[in-house]
């Protein structure tokens, strides 16, 4: 009997695998930054443009809502925003565990998971009569179980 165990046969945690998955995922995200940055650039020239009346228009919206605050109606569409959240956190989690599993398991960089992360709340400031609809993500790929460790 050999001493040595094979790397696939090794139990690891969903943790492990999830850490794994981050890793690439972050490897896939930063190859995208210099297009990003370009965009950036791009977009700072016109804000800087538009500054002075973007300005003025905030004044005047600022006026405007002032008095005009439901509290309730904030801290209902919060909690509501918060469970979603912590609903795609599980589910990303799954995801990245699922992608981390392949890159263990064949050493190999793992397909594309597109998981976004929707700020809900940004979405209820900009318009908090809307109804918050978060956008769509894949579904999540289906965790393997570890393979188990063979009985001696």
């Amino acid at each position: 009997m050999s001493t040595t165990t094979d790397k696939n046969d090794q139990k690891h945690s969903s943790a492990v695998y999830a850490a794994a998955g981050i890793g690439d995922l972050a490897v896939e995200q930063l190859k995208k930054i210099p297009a990003l940055a370009e965009q950036l650039r791009t977009k700072a020239g016109q804000l800087r443009e538009q500054g002075p009346s973007l300005r003025a228009q905030a004044t005047e919206k600022a006026a405007e809502l002032t008095g005009k605050v439901d509290v309730e109606r904030i801290r209902t569409v919060l909690v509501t925003n918060a469970q979603k959240a912590a609903e795609k956190a599980t589910a990303l989690y799954g995801d990245l565990v699922a992608r981390g599993e392949r890159v263990v398991d064949t050493d190999a960089p793992a397909t594309v998971v597109e998981s976004e992360i929707v700020e809900p709340a940004a979405q209820a400031v900009a318009d908090p009569e809307a109804p918050v609809t978060p956008k769509p993500t894949a579904k999540p790929a289906a965790a393997r179980k570890p393979k188990a460790a063979p009985e001696k």
